[in-house]
């Protein structure tokens, strides 16, 4: 099983809507040699966990085969929410919130559920990392 270092960055931080960027630079090692590929988006009325959790669903959605990936984000929510198994408990719940709504990004979450099926995950926090100045370069308005 290949093994894919996924590292995440955006433009917002903190609890606020507004348009915002996210990328994401994917680390793998290939029969040439090592590899990494940028990618990068921009979303209007957005959020920071919103962001988080596009960069890393349109990481996972350039990997062709089964890998172990490893998620590397300043985000501890959705760090958290994925290592406690969260979006299967919402799925098990029809994707409703205790008082009743839906979920918030109920649909990158199930995103995020149906590509993760195929590989192994695991996220780690990293608020810094050998990427952080090419992932602000890439989230830059």
């Amino acid at each position: 099983m290949r093994e894919v270092k996924i590292y995440t960055g955006t433009s917002l931080h903190g609890p606020c809507i507004s348009k915002g960027n996210w990328a994401a630079i994917v680390e793998c090692q290939t029969k040439k040699g090592p590899a990494t590929r940028g990618i990068k988006g921009t979303e209007e009325k957005s959020t920071y966990y919103r962001l988080v959790l596009l960069a890393i669903v349109n990481a996972l959605y350039l990997l062709n085969t089964a890998c172990a990936v490893t998620v590397y984000t300043d985000c501890t929510f959705v760090k958290n929410m994925i290592e406690q198994g969260r979006p299967e408990q919402w799925q098990r719940a029809e994707w409703k919130a205790p008082a009743g709504g839906e979920r918030k990004n109920k649909e990158l979450w199930q995103q995020y559920q149906e590509l993760s099926r195929r590989h192994k995950i695991a996220v780690r926090f990293s608020k810094y990392n050998d990427y952080v100045e090419k992932l602000s370069e890439l989230t830059a308005a």
